[in-house]
């Protein structure tokens, strides 16, 4: 992609992750102004709605996040439309990053900023639930549950893939937490008693491997893991150490391959995009864009 575009807008979460975005704000400016950029500075922190208040764009700028996943997320959401989408750079400074490694990014601030001003750029689905979009994993379980998976604490302590096993954890010891949801997909229909979901398009999450030959990250699907609620402690644990084993051989286990999908549930689910809250519904659509958001110096995966 060549960038004939002069204007970047930067986006800065300094409280991201342990406050990284906020030391590499003069390089990555002046890297921009030295190629000619006019830059527009937005410093914006954590809230669900900080990123509303940042700059505006058209679809002759790109846009520029330091932060984290979470960061990341909603610029995505605040900018992209699906028509005039800008280009994307990120530059990822949050503790987990599971996201930009999937892309091949760099956390080296210099490095990626050079490979955004020099370097490819890839194209990679999205995810879109309702009106709400996310780029590598949306994940569900019961509304009483769903704090564990979206706890910033855990996320810190465990690494993303780590508090994903450690709230599954978590539920096992609470299977009243279970839920009841009709699943209807291009790929068949599911009904069952679950405990929780997730819809990845991550090859690799924090370097644990779940059916990694199957993730590419720009073919139009994604992959639905489901999780039925286990009949006891014993089955619960042994389905946990199948995922620990990065296996998702198991019969409470179940692995497919969507374009879309709709999930209907009689009690109250919380999700979660992208490791940040993404509120309570009891139906939700969903549906795989193929190639929507354009990233900046990454590499499509094989």
């Amino acid at each position: 992609m060549e960038l004939n575009a002069k204007k970047a807008l930067v986006i800065i979460n300094g409280t991201a992750g342990t406050g990284k975005a906020g030391s590499v704000e003069d390089a990555v400016v002046e890297a921009l102004y030295s190629n000619g950029y006019e830059v527009s500075l937005s410093k914006i922190g954590s809230g669900e709605n900080a990123v509303d208040d940042a700059g505006s764009t058209d679809d002759s700028g790109i846009v520029v996040c330091c932060g984290g996943d979470g960061t990341f997320n909603r610029i995505v959401n605040r900018y992209t439309d699906f028509e005039n989408a800008p280009a994307f750079a990120y530059i990822p400074c949050g503790l987990t990053n599971s996201f930009a490694k999937s892309l091949g990014l760099t956390e080296d601030a210099e490095a990626s900023i050079d490979n955004v001003l020099n370097g490819k750029s890839c194209r990679c689905d999205i995810g879109k639930v309702n009106e709400h979009v996310f780029n590598y994993v949306a994940s569900f379980a019961s509304a009483s549950s769903m704090n564990y998976v979206t706890s910033e604490q855990m996320k810190n302590v465990f690494g993303y893939s780590k508090y994903i096993l450690r709230a599954i954890g978590e539920l096992n010891m609470n299977m009243g937490d279970g839920f009841h949801m009709a699943i209807e997909t291009d790929a068949g229909s599911f009904e069952d008693d679950y405990f929780f979901g997730a819809i990845s398009n991550l090859s690799v999450i924090d370097g644990t491997n779940l059916n990694n030959e199957s993730f590419k990250n720009n073919d139009g699907v994604m992959e639905m893991l489901l999780i039925r609620k286990p009949a006891s402690h014993s089955q619960a644990k042994e389905a946990l150490k199948a995922l620990q084993d990065g296996s998702v051989d198991h019969p409470l286990i179940q692995i497919s391959q969507i374009k879309k999908a709709s999930f209907i549930s009689g009690s109250d689910i919380a999700w979660s995009f992208d490791g940040e809250f993404g509120g309570i519904q009891k139906e939700a659509e969903l549906e795989v864009l193929k190639e929507a958001l354009t990233v900046l110096g990454g590499q499509q995966s094989a």
